[in-house]
């Protein structure tokens, strides 16, 4: 006998049902991918099933919003964790008068409290991001990179042009000075190669007009080191909380669509 038009829409829909409740069951059991696939083949293989597909989507926000409800969870239990070893780390900084800027900036003490003078030094902004600065004191040499050796091995950073805002100089009580800052787009692997080289001679080569050579002292060297792994907490920190803040706005939305979906 040939199947009736009614017995084939049944049986569409005793598949579909089928499918709904497999992905109900995985749901339950807290197998969200899997629950999800069964919940996407509904939709895709039965279109004009519209009171289920609704209840498919009534199941698929439920596990949109227990996978977010799992993430915030995950968070909340390792926020306090996070802050409590940056506030930790964030002892041996000082917060810089950040009038001028938009970020808030942090830089070691040990760098803050150096004596003026031909060096390198770093700053950390509040989204983990590592300005290294070069410093050069005395004789007009308009520098506009630094290169770094230890070891017969070197690192540099790309140029920072002289007419670019980040390269600074001006004249104070008949010294000359020049304040060129790498940002993470120029230091090139610079920082890195000091947060390996810590205790290690290095030397910092000022490339420019004039170039001139000097000792990285180790305390600076040290300091920049622990700036650097500084700049990775801090911004582990701003990701964590980010994507708590994401996650939470998104359990609301969820919240949102189930009370129109119902």
């Amino acid at each position: 006998a040939i199947p009736s038009y009614a017995s084939f829409v049944i049986s569409v829909s005793n598949k579909a049902q089928n499918l709904l409740d497999k992905a109900t069951s995985h749901y339950t059991k807290g197998e969200y991918h899997t629950a999800k696939i069964l919940v996407d083949s509904i939709h895709t293989q039965f279109p004009r099933e519209i009171a289920l597909r609704k209840q498919a989507r009534i199941l698929m926000f439920n596990i949109e919003y227990q996978e977010t409800m799992r993430n915030v969870m995950y968070l909340d239990s390792i926020m306090p964790l996070i802050k409590q070893q940056w506030d930790s780390m964030a002892v041996d900084y000082v917060l810089l008068d950040t009038t001028l800027v938009e970020k808030k900036t942090y830089q070691h003490k040990k760098l803050y409290q150096q004596a003026p003078t031909t060096t390198l030094s770093c700053e950390v902004t509040e989204l983990g991001e590592l300005n290294l600065i070069s410093i050069n004191a005395a004789n007009a040499r308009n520098h506009v990179a630094v290169k770094v050796c230890a070891d017969d091995v070197f690192a540099d950073t790309q140029e920072v042009g002289i007419n670019n805002v980040y390269n600074n100089r001006f004249t104070d009580l008949g010294i000359q000075w020049e304040y060129v800052t790498f940002d993470k787009t120029k230091q090139g692997e610079v920082p890195g190669f000091i947060e390996l080289y810590a205790d290690k001679t290095i030397l910092v080569r000022l490339m420019g007009e004039k170039s001139y050579s000097y000792y990285l002292p180790k305390p600076t060297a040290k300091a920049i080191a622990a700036s650097a792994n500084f700049a990775r907490q801090t911004a582990l920190r701003k990701q964590i909380e980010t994507e708590h803040r994401n996650s939470t706005e998104k359990l609301s939305r969820i919240k949102k669509k189930l009370v129109e979906e119902l």
